[in-house]
């Protein structure tokens, strides 16, 4: 059997062929961090992906936050004046911003 008619199986196609393009979720940045414990989110710094994780807790005026222990990942301070910055997806987002009207 040659190329032309063989009949394709998984993974058989050449990258640029296959019909799944993963789409990237649109996300929404967060400046009011204090409205976030409990929420799963992206740390962001300069603009290029850190970490994702769980807010523990967060400082009133949403300076710092606190990001949950998760897997091989430890809690870690995260501080606006360093340049982080916060994005949750559009789900979180809108229940975040409804329970805080």
């Amino acid at each position: 059997m040659n190329a032309v008619t063989a009949h394709a199986v998984a993974g058989s196609f050449p990258i640029g062929h296959r019909t799944f393009t993963p789409q990237p979720t649109q996300a929404f940045r967060v400046d009011d961090w204090f409205r976030l414990p409990t929420a799963t989110v992206e740390i962001r710094r300069n603009g290029t992906y850190v970490r994702t994780g769980r807010v523990e807790e967060a400082t009133p005026d949403s300076r710092m936050l606190w990001l949950s222990p998760e897997g091989v990942d430890s809690r870690i301070l995260i501080d606006k004046l360093d340049g982080y910055e916060v994005w949750i997806d559009p789900e979180q987002h809108y229940y975040y911003i409804q329970q805080h009207r």
